[in-house]
């Protein structure tokens, strides 16, 4: 079971990541560019999310990597397959 230290600093992570996605969605930067940052955006709320769960020892550094590795390329396959989607139209 996850404890509640641990729950609120990916909580945390998750709410920060999703602000930092509405501010790039709101900015007036183009829509490629947009997309370029989300992936680099991630990487700190990633770091924070997945360093409470290794700094109270219920998630070993490998099994992390792995997570947050999967993780951002599920994000990097959904960019991907949406600026398809937006070229094709």
């Amino acid at each position: 079971m996850i404890s509640p230290s641990i729950a609120v600093a990916i909580l945390i992570a998750l709410v920060g990541w999703f602000a930092t996605i509405r501010v790039i969605g709101s900015s007036r930067l183009s829509s490629g560019t947009k997309q370029l940052l989300l992936i680099p955006s991630w990487i700190p709320w990633m770091l924070i999310a997945l360093g409470a769960p290794i700094l109270a020892g219920s998630l070993s550094l490998a099994q992390a990597i792995n997570l947050g590795g999967a993780m951002t390329m599920g994000m990097v396959v959904s960019v991907v397959f949406a600026r398809n989607q937006r070229s094709k139209r």
